[in-house]
């Protein structure tokens, strides 16, 4: 039942981040334009891992697609579209920004990841543990909606 349950989360959440990937066409003929964002809900005083540098929403192209990474109030989630579905924590071991996740399909190649910024907050560099190496790029064309993703409650295993 549990196994069941976090499939269904995380299956949903692929949907909320996907569910923003249109173009903004809303099919009368005009362009939808960029939306405006609207301030995260306050979540408490405490400042999350990795800090605002990574917050956002992210997108990379891999062999299999384009992936989407999600990262907000220190929860992050991963989809490719398709098969795919990540959730977990960033966290700072050691002082290194790390991003820890499970996967729906059990895919271990990208559960736990460094998070870099660039300098200039354009890109994000991930190196993945038992993966490739990528490079996402910060979507802000509105292409990619930012979910309120929810804190993972204390006691939840993050694949970690």
């Amino acid at each position: 039942m549990r196994k069941a349950a976090q499939a269904v989360g995380t299956a949903a959440l692929a949907a909320i981040l996907l569910g923003g990937c249109g173009s903004g066409d809303t099919g009368d003929g005009k362009d939808g334009g960029p939306r405006p964002e609207s301030a995260p809900p306050d979540r408490g005083t405490g400042t999350p891992a990795g800090g605002s540098a990574i917050e956002g929403a992210w997108e990379a192209k891999s062999a299999h697609g384009k992936l989407i990474l999600a990262i907000t109030h220190g929860t992050v989630a991963l989809s490719d579209g398709h098969k795919t579905a990540c959730l977990g924590t960033v966290q700072e071991p050691a002082g290194v920004t790390t991003a820890v996740l499970k996967c729906t399909d059990g895919d271990t190649a990208r559960t736990r990841g460094t998070l870099r910024p660039a300098a200039d907050g354009r890109s994000l560099s991930v190196s993945w543990q038992s993966g490739p190496a990528e490079t996402y790029t910060k979507s802000t064309d509105g292409s990619v909606r930012m979910p309120d993703l929810p804190r993972l409650p204390s006691g939840v295993p993050d694949g970690g």
